[in-house]
């Protein structure tokens, strides 16, 4: 497994809300399922029809070129809802081996949480490594920041908070030249990530 990565996207760290060890962390929202196929073209066909013709609002094709998903040739995500900063999308990550690498074959790859701000997201950090609960690997995307974990049958839940207190600002880093050259970001050590952001102020 590589190493984690420290750079960080400049345009990150927008948000500045007070800090307090006693922030009231609300309800989760589900904001990302992600399926994996072998059927990329029919399935995104058939999830914009059922959208009503909703055209996916990312749709690249990394072509295995992504170190935290190796596997995946494209991948494309159809923004089905947007109340900022809660999202919700459905997205889809092709790999064509399923079945033969991949025995559960085709279905849920993940399932994403979102949080109000990055200080909630690391908040809940706290709360839930006091109850034994942790990360297994975190990641700044640039327009977000994610902390990976796994339930105990093995799915991949993700936590995740936007790194934009503003919503233009946040579209527009997918935009942007610097979300194209790298779709997935950084992988970060999430306790380093945690006090930088603090100590900077941005959390």
């Amino acid at each position: 497994m590589s190493q984690p990565q420290t750079e960080a996207y400049a345009t990150v760290a927008d948000q500045r809300p007070s800090t307090s060890d006693e922030l009231a962390l609300g309800p989760l929202q589900i904001s990302e399922i992600i399926l994996h196929t072998r059927s990329f073209d029919s399935m995104k066909a058939w999830y914009v029809d059922f959208f009503g013709g909703l055209k996916p609002a990312v749709d690249v094709a990394p072509n295995r070129g992504l170190k935290s998903i190796p596997d995946v040739t494209r991948l494309c995500f159809l923004r089905i809802h947007t109340n900022y900063p809660i999202t919700q999308v459905l997205g889809l990550f092709e790999i064509p081996e399923l079945g033969d690498r991949h025995p559960a074959g085709s279905g849920l790859n993940h399932m994403q949480f979102r949080e109000q701000s990055l200080q909630h997201l690391f908040r809940r950090y706290e709360v839930l490594k006091s109850a034994g609960i942790t990360p297994f690997k975190a990641y700044n995307h640039g327009p977000s920041t994610s902390f990976y974990y796994s339930d105990p049958d093995g799915n991949e839940v993700e936590l995740n908070a936007t790194n934009f207190s503003k919503e233009e600002d946040y579209l527009a880093f997918f935009q942007s030249d610097e979300y194209r050259k790298n779709v997935e970001g950084y992988q970060v050590d999430a306790e380093s990530y945690m006090h930088e952001k603090r100590t900077s102020g941005a959390a």
